[in-house]
């Protein structure tokens, strides 16, 4: 089920504001969040299968499985920190709804 914008911009706070010990989640860091959020319902709807099992995948990934599809982004030329890579599984994990 679909979460709202509001609920899914207040999960993301509870979820990140306070580990980043940072001030509170940027506008532009929810809108693109929210974006993501969408472009994963949509490919776990009507995607191709191999990338609905790749997101369901995502979730399980141990420290050094996350490592390696994070070198193989940026060798792709998409860059992530590991913060920016968990806060990303958190987004595919709410789409899941796990």
């Amino acid at each position: 089920m679909k979460m709202t914008r509001k609920i899914f911009n207040d999960t993301m706070r509870d979820l990140w504001s306070e580990p980043l010990k940072t001030a509170p989640l940027s506008v532009t860091f929810l809108r693109e969040a929210w974006d993501t959020y969408n472009d994963t319902l949509m490919t776990l709807d009507s995607g191709k299968q191999i990338d609905v099992m790749l997101l369901e995948a995502l979730p399980d990934m141990d420290t050094d499985k996350r490592l390696r599809w994070r070198t193989s982004l940026a060798e792709q030329g998409f860059e992530m920190t590991p913060i920016q890579v968990d806060q990303y599984i958190s987004i595919i994990e709410l789409a899941l709804g796990i």
